[in-house]
This record gives structure tokens, C-alpha cells and sequence, in this order.
């Protein structure tokens, strides 16, 4: 619990959640988002492999959108058109690219995004320092994602973190990233509302990751690679659309 709040205070957001793993996190969140049989998750072309995989395993599928030549994230264009004319989307996840955040226009995806009532969810990976034009990422996003594994700025050995300034995003993947159990004093498990999983990170990655914000003794980060997803073969499998309905 300490942990994630100094993490979440680090990045500038007003609560943190600490996972097993990125993918735990970011399956946390994107549950919390309804994301199930039938549904959509926005992703660019080009993205990290586990951000069009993970959907498939809460039944979700993937839509790609076009990256922009010039800064490789989301195009926003393109992103606006997708929303128009596809149906259950429950979120868009933008991979940052901190070489380019400068110039990208954040504020612009985030106005899409609400204009078409979709969650925004920001993949910042390893870089927990990035910021935009001063301000933290979350003041953008319904949340961010960000990563303790190899090639991190807080390199915990594993472990991922969800950031947020809104109580109910953190309430609602807490619970799926613990077996359905809500947060604070005397919560017991609702399968009624919410199964959840046991996502939760081990104490010792919680303490290694806040051990390294306290020392400031950051590793320096790995340059970001997306990878081309929206052509690999395992979204056109059976076992895939028998898993998303799509």
C-alpha cells in the first residue's frame, strides 16, 4: 500500500495500484472497464504485444488504428474515425513514446475519446518521470500503465502499476486484481458483484520498487520498440474468435 501511493504521488496522480505484472495491471483495468465477449480494445498498428493480447483473454478484441508516421503513437485522425463507425468500444490504449511526447497531441486524443464516451488508458511503460507539457500523464487519462520490468526506470525485477485520479477506476480494478475484495477496513468477497483474480504483487516487489523511488537511484529506461501486431495471424484464429465472439 505504501509502495503504490508513493509511486502514484511520484507520477503526480492521486492513486496507485501495484500488480504481479504489467499484463496484470492492465487486465485489471481494462475489466474494470467492462471489457468482455464481444468487445472492443482500441490499439495502435503498431504497440506493444501484450496491449492486443490481453484483451483476447478477458474476450475482447482488438481494433488497430494507424500509427502516425512522424511520432509512431495513435494518429489521432484515424483514431477518430474508428470510433465513429465501430461499436463497443470500451477503451483506447495509447503507447507513449517519450522522444515524441513533446509534440504529440495528447489533449486532443483525450477530447476524442471522451467525445465518443471510450476510457483512455495510457501505457508509459518503464518511464516513470515522463511527463507532458509539465503535467503529469494521468491529468490526461482515465489512467496510466506503467512497468517495473526489465528495461524500467524503477526496475523491480516484475510488477506493474496503475495510475489515476479517479477514485472509482481505483476501486473497481482493485477488486478484479483481488478476488473480487474491495479496498479498506473489513472488505469481504462479493462474487455477486465482481469474481476478480489474484493479480496482486508480493511484498518484496512493492519494497524493492519503493526502496529505488526513495534512493532516486533510477536505472536508466529502454528505448521504447513497438511491434506490428495488427498482422499477426493469432487474431484470425478460431480460438480466437471463439474467445471475443468477433
Amino acid at each position: 500500500v505504501s509502495a503504490a501511493a508513493a509511486l502514484a504521488d511520484f507520477t503526480g496522480a492521486k492513486h496507485g495500484l501495484l500488480c504481479h505484472s504489467y499484463d496484470a495491471a492492465y487486465e485489471s483495468l481494462i475489466r474494470h472497464f467492462s471489457a468482455a465477449h464481444g468487445d472492443r480494445i482500441v490499439v495502435g498498428e503498431l504497440c506493444e504485444p501484450a496491449d492486443a493480447i490481453v484483451p483476447v483473454c478477458v474476450g475482447a478484441m482488438p481494433a488497430f488504428t494507424p500509427n502516425c508516421p512522424s511520432c509512431g503513437m495513435i494518429a489521432p485522425d484515424a483514431l477518430n474515425a474508428l470510433l465513429d463507425t465501430t461499436d463497443n468500444v470500451r477503451c483506447v490504449v495509447v503507447d507513449l513514446l517519450p522522444e515524441h511526447i513533446d509534440a504529440y497531441p495528447l489533449s486532443r486524443i483525450a477530447k476524442i475519446c471522451r467525445a465518443h464516451n471510450t476510457a483512455l488508458i495510457l501505457n508509459a511503460g518503464g518511464y516513470f518521470s515522463m511527463k507532458k507539457d509539465g503535467q503529469p500523464l494521468a491529468s490526461y487519462a482515465d489512467a496510466v500503465l506503467y512497468s517495473h520490468e526489465a528495461g524500467s526506470e524503477i526496475y523491480a525485477g516484475k510488477g506493474g502499476l496503475i495510475v489515476t485520479n479517479d477514485t472509482d477506476v481505483y476501486a473497481g480494478a482493485f477488486a478484479y486484481h483481488n478476488c473480487g475484495r474491495g479496498f479498506g477496513e473489513g472488505c469481504s468477497l462479493n462474487v455477486d458483484d465482481i469474481v476478480g483474480g489474484d493479480l496482486r504483487v508480493t511484498e518484496w516487489t512493492a519494497a524493492a520498487a519503493e526502496i529505488i523511488l526513495q534512493s532516486g537511484e533510477f536505472f536508466t529506461p529502454a528505448p521504447r520498440k513497438l511491434i506490428n501486431m495488427a498482422n499477426q495471424p493469432v487474431f484470425k484464429t478460431d480460438y480466437a474468435k471463439k474467445m471475443t465472439g468477433i
